[in-house]
């Protein structure tokens, strides 16, 4: 066997071993001279079976999340939820965000709450993982307060609206300006006045005189009772079982959930600094997810929930959220 026909066998074993690792494309020839490769180290060859399968799965993806970005424009968001779901995780980070944020969207113009509810713990760990200064930092916070609006958490919307409002750009008021109307007219004791909307009214008033579907909740909103001075929470079972595990709390009652994580460690850092500051957090793990959720201990309502959080934890964290109470 020539050197040539050596370094061609050698190139095709190789290419085969990473198309087995891609599962994606066959790029070597049933033929035994291969495809046409000139004479070159094998690790050149390598280098170039890598690459050229690399290029071949971000085609594939691409195409995948095209099916998906139609299926979502034909108005079939929950197909259009399960295609992005799919193509996701073999995205490059900054288009896995993309992504992600893209099947979130989906899942909340099914306008069911089940798919809201699986939206919301895609979407906390998309807020988890982005800065002030990342372009969706806005769209996601404001993506956020539609999400609250429709689970009828009004607290949790009006603070995702307030950090739209300080991050947002004049092009992005068109948006804010339409969800705080949404807010207040679903929530008139919500805290936000019409005065509040004026601030971000936009000059060009043509995409707000559009007709559009308003944002609206759910699930049927319950008065919630006049609040009363904060308490300290109820106590419960510690979660944490013998081999170290931690398990959602069984007791009844209210939680404040700071965030959900894909790292324990982050989940575990975020406890350390509130113990620090002597307020109490526990992780939870959810069935069937790889997500490590901070929460507080248990209230015995929603009332002295709410007031515990806006006077222990609001101060340094305004990323939170009150879980109805169970």
């Amino acid at each position: 066997m020539d050197n040539f026909t050596a370094q061609a066998e050698e190139g095709r074993r190789e290419c085969k071993v990473e198309r087995e690792k891609s599962k994606v494309i066959t790029l070597y020839s049933p033929h035994p001279t291969l495809f046409y490769l000139p004479a070159m180290p094998t690790s050149n060859i390598r280098n170039f079976c890598i690459i050229a399968l690399s290029l071949f799965n971000f085609a594939f993806a691409d195409s995948r999340t095209e099916n998906a970005d139609k299926l979502f424009a034909q108005g079939n968001f929950e197909a259009a939820a399960a295609a992005y779901n799919s193509v996701c995780t073999s995205l490059n980070p900054k288009d896995k965000k993309l992504c992600l944020f893209s099947e979130v969207k989906s899942l909340m113009e099914t306008k069911k709450i089940e798919n809201a509810q699986k939206a919301e713990i895609k979407l906390v760990s998309l807020l988890s993982q982005t800065e002030p200064s990342d372009s969706l930092f806005s769209p996601l916070f404001a993506a956020d307060t539609r999400l609250q609006i429709m689970l009828s958490q009004p607290e949790r919307a009006v603070r995702s609206w307030n950090t739209t409002v300080q991050s947002a750009n004049s092009d992005f008021f068109p948006t804010i300006y339409l969800t705080c109307l949404d807010l207040i007219e679903n929530f008139p004791s919500n805290g936000l006045t019409n005065e509040n909307c004026q601030k971000v009214r936009p000059a060009d008033t043509t995409l707000i005189s559009l007709p559009r579907t308003k944002t609206a909740p759910l699930v049927k909103v319950t008065a919630v009772p006049a609040a009363k001075p904060p308490t300290s929470p109820s106590p419960v079972q510690d979660t944490r079982t013998a081999n170290g595990t931690t398990t959602p709390p069984q007791n009844q009652g209210c939680l404040i959930q700071l965030g959900a994580f894909g790292n324990r460690a982050n989940a575990e850092k975020l406890v350390s600094d509130f113990a620090k500051k002597s307020v109490p957090l526990n992780i939870a793990e959810t069935p069937g997810s790889a997500l490590f959720i901070v929460r507080s201990d248990k209230f015995a309502t929603q009332v002295e929930a709410a007031a515990f959080a806006e006077q222990k934890i609001a101060p340094f964290h305004h990323d939170y959220k009150i879980l109805p109470c169970k």
